[in-house]
Parts: C-alpha cells; sequence; structure tokens
C-alpha cells in the first residue's frame, strides 16, 4: 500500500545537530512522494546515494523529481547531467525501451544515478539564471558572480492523495547541506489549515 504524508507525524522543524533529517524526514517524505519539487543554491549528487532508498520508493510510486539550482556544479555531475539528456534523446527514438527502475539504487554509483533518472525521464534539472531588470539574463560574467547566486532552499513534495508538505531552511540539496553541516528547516503542511496551508501554496506558485 502507497504511504501518504498525512499519515506520519512529522515534526515542524528539523535540524541536524538535533535530528537526523535524511533518515527522520527526508527518505521517509520521498517514500510517499509522486512528485519532488526542489529549489537550491548548491548540488551535489551524492546526496542521491544517500536517499536512495527514498527514490527507489518514489520510483514505484511513479513519482517524478524537478530542481531548480543555481550554476555550483563539480564537473563530474554536469557530465552525468549532459549524458542523461543525451540519452534520454536516444531512447525517445526506441518504443521498445525498458524504463524499470533499477532493483537496487544503493549498487548504483551517484554518477551513475543522476544520469539513470535524467535518461529515463523520472528527473528534470533546470538552471537559474540571474535575469536584468528588462527580464532579459544578465551578461554571462554577472550571472557566475559569487556573490551574486540563486540561492533559495525550498523544497514541496506531493503524494498520490495531493496532499503537499514545503520545506525552507538553510539546507542545500547535498550532503553537506542534509547531514555534514548545521543546517535546520521549517516544514509547513497543506493539511493544516490557516498559515501552513496558505505557505505551502505559495510556494507551489513560485515553483
Amino acid at each position: 500500500m502507497q504511504r501518504a504524508l498525512r499519515d506520519r507525524p512529522w515534526k515542524i522543524s528539523y535540524s541536524s545537530d538535533e535530528n537526523n533529517p535524511v533518515a527522520d524526514f527526508y527518505i521517509p517524505a520521498l517514500e510517499c512522494a509522486i512528485q519532488y519539487d526542489r529549489k537550491a543554491g548548491f548540488f551535489n549528487s551524492t546526496i542521491l546515494s544517500k536517499v536512495a532508498r527514498g527514490i527507489g520508493a518514489m520510483l514505484q510510486n511513479q513519482g517524478r523529481m524537478r530542481l531548480v539550482m543555481g550554476c555550483q556544479f563539480s564537473p563530474q555531475d554536469l557530465q552525468a547531467i549532459k549524458q542523461g539528456y543525451q540519452l534520454r534523446e536516444a531512447l525517445a527514438q526506441r518504443l521498445d525501451a525498458d524504463l524499470q527502475p533499477p532493483q537496487n539504487f544503493a549498487q548504483l554509483k551517484h554518477f551513475e544515478i543522476l544520469s539513470w533518472l535524467i535518461q529515463n525521464q523520472y528527473l528534470d534539472i533546470r538552471i537559474a539564471v540571474p535575469l536584468a531588470s528588462d527580464g532579459t539574463p544578465e551578461e554571462s560574467e554577472r550571472q557566475l558572480d559569487p556573490n551574486r547566486i540563486f540561492h533559495e532552499k525550498v523544497g514541496i513534495i506531493t503524494d498520490a492523495n495531493g496532499d503537499r508538505i514545503a520545506f525552507s531552511g538553510s539546507n542545500n540539496e547535498s550532503i553537506g547541506g542534509w547531514e555534514a553541516n548545521i543546517e535546520s528547516f521549517h516544514v509547513y503542511f497543506s493539511w493544516d489549515a490557516g498559515r501552513d496551508l496558505e505557505r505551502v501554496q505559495f510556494e507551489c506558485d513560485r515553483f
């Protein structure tokens, strides 16, 4: 039976010095998900291996991931992303392609997971590009200015019942953000009336 978000006793906030955000929040939330939307300034694919159990459950739910990230990628992650989109284009021409999830994500390296998810249309990654006041992209030098980067850190998880959890805090989409650093984030529930529902809807509208 597919798990539902409102069946778990979520905390209103998590911090890495008091809780285990990966085990207590991230993996259980992904196990309920049919959609995971995430905005962060920094991404590192090692987090995919850490939450492989949750991703595997989400794929069994026919779930999808959508990431909007800043321009902070390692060369290896950029190569894996590029390879994934190239393979996706090739697979689109094969009507008999097998799109079944791997039996065990833990046996795959994080670069392989990243490429596979993109290749099989379970993951889309978009790069947030700073815009000038007239709405056009800024010059490339300014886009890569380390003192002026896309740095939002918000996530939205949706289950099959249409319930949503939104979380917002200091953590990026990386091992450091979820586990190694001292980070914290607050959690909002769509099934709670009032400001929680308003906050969840606000974040959904901004995605």
